[in-house]
């Protein structure tokens, strides 16, 4: 067998040795690592496991596991790949039935409320960037968007506290078509599980056409979910985190990246009096 190394990010490497083909993560601290360490000793122990198991290496700050061949990342288009997302972030959540993520001091609580205010503003701080590439009457349209759901948002309860993947984002679930895999606990927290389940229709909503109707159909357990934090679904959290994301980008990146974020946002605010409306009257 071919021994090779190949940088696919920064930070992470494709390794192939005589043992197979793996993946691996250098972390910028050990307690990074170790965190990663942690969740997957305590998922590793389900009888399903829906992770890939971490190998042993004499580096710390270095995370090592098999190579899932022959997959993709799921496409929030797909029904069944919704359906088998949802079910595997469902299976994650639950699992603060059988382990104490609290107890962990690796594990830090999250607030999605103090995060969507600090997102907020710094929106407003950067709206010249964003009104240079799509006008002001619609950078204006986007900010008071945010400006009225944060005003409304409702708290969150700490009733169902549990362990949050952090980053639902779809190519952080992969598929060979037979299984499906969460990778990618970078971000892991502790906190409700409204919280993720919020962050995961934000992601799905673009890909079906913002019809929260739709949603609710494929997925009645979120119906509770929607009519308790209509306010958070109203949030334009996609939109935000991707004009911050653009203005942050090198000078030679940022162009490309533009060229396909603006009629995204367009249809974004195409159909975001829609999605209000719709939440308004549920």
């Amino acid at each position: 067998m071919n021994n090779y190394i190949r940088q696919i990010k920064k930070n992470v490497w494709k390794w192939e040795n005589e043992n197979g083909l793996f993946s691996v993560k250098k972390y910028s601290t050990v307690e990074q690592a170790e965190k990663i360490r942690l969740i997957h000793q305590e998922l590793q122990q389900l009888d399903k496991p829906f992770i890939l198991p971490v190998m042993e290496s004499a580096q710390e700050d270095f995370i090592i596991q098999p190579w899932f061949k022959g997959t993709h990342s799921v496409d929030y288009g797909s029904e069944r790949d919704r359906k088998e997302v949802y079910s595997l972030l469902s299976e994650l959540h639950e699992t603060n039935r059988l382990i104490k993520w609290e107890d962990s001091n690796l594990l830090g609580q999250f607030d999605l409320i103090a995060k969507w205010q600090n997102r907020f503003l710094k929106m407003k701080e950067i709206s010249y960037f964003a009104e240079f590439y799509m006008g002001v009457e619609k950078t204006k349209m986007l900010i008071q968007y945010g400006e009225i759901a944060l005003n409304n948002i409702q708290s969150f309860s700490n009733q169902d506290i549990t362990i949050l993947h952090g980053d639902v984002v779809h190519h952080n679930f992969l598929s060979n078509q037979k299984a499906y895999k969460m990778i990618d606990f970078d971000l892991a927290v502790i906190g409700p599980k409204e919280v993720e389940d919020i962050l995961w229709m934000h992601r799905v909503l673009p890909a079906i056409d913002y019809d929260i109707y739709f949603l609710i159909h494929e997925f009645p357990l979120l119906e509770k979910v929607v009519l308790k934090h209509k306010e958070a679904l109203m949030y334009p959290n996609e939109l935000y985190r991707e004009w911050l994301y653009a203005y942050a980008l090198p000078i030679e990146r940022k162009q490309k990246f533009i060229d396909q974020l603006i009629p995204y946002t367009n249809k974004a605010l195409t159909e975001w009096p829609k999605l209000c409306y719709n939440l308004s009257h549920l």
